[in-house]
């Protein structure tokens, strides 16, 4: 039992309650307990009587307050009338405007980043033709994928070398084997 606990209240709540013998014994011979009763019922009697004077308020005090809850109702629903119409339209913009930037090419000219200079740095494109041989060359090699880089770099430095390309491939197998 906590030491700080009073045994008095249990009698004190059953006397409020109801008619408790044992407890209404007790209060008539307990001074503490009597001023505990007293205390409960006094706040019992304010809270009471300030609950009845808040229902007595005028008629014209509830019609405003069911005007004021009814305007706030109409409000929250228009306001999600409008979210439920402007989303869907929202997400179509950016659906569209997202298809229309997957179509701007990217071969547009790089703008130079000091804009005193106003000139446009263009990337210097290989020809179709030498495209076409990159590409030929890339599907018909041997090297694989991993060492693609590495190949590039031999060819890089061998450029200067009589070797043809494909004797630098096979002279790089010869060396991993």
């Amino acid at each position: 039992m906590n030491p700080n606990e009073n045994t008095h209240d249990p009698l004190v709540d059953r006397a409020l309650v109801g008619f408790d013998l044992a407890a209404e014994h007790h209060l008539a011979n307990c001074q503490p307990c009597q001023e505990e009763r007293e205390r409960v019922e006094n706040a019992l009697r304010l809270f009471s009587a300030a609950n009845r004077e808040y229902a007595s308020r005028p008629e014209s005090f509830w019609e405003q307050q069911a005007l004021r809850i009814s305007a706030a109702s109409n409000e929250r629903a228009r306001k999600s009338r409008v979210a439920m119409t402007l989303t869907p339209g929202l997400a179509v913009l950016l659906l569209v405007g997202a298809a229309l930037l997957s179509r701007v090419p990217n071969s547009a000219p790089a703008v130079a980043i000091n804009p005193s200079a106003a000139t446009t740095v263009k990337p210097d494109p290989l020809s179709d033709h030498e495209l076409l041989l990159e590409v030929e060359r890339a599907v018909q090699s041997d090297t694989p994928l991993s060492l693609e880089p590495a190949m590039l770099m031999v060819e890089e430095n061998d450029s200067s070398l009589p070797l043809s390309s494909s004797n630098a491939r096979k002279e790089l197998h010869t060396h991993e084997n």
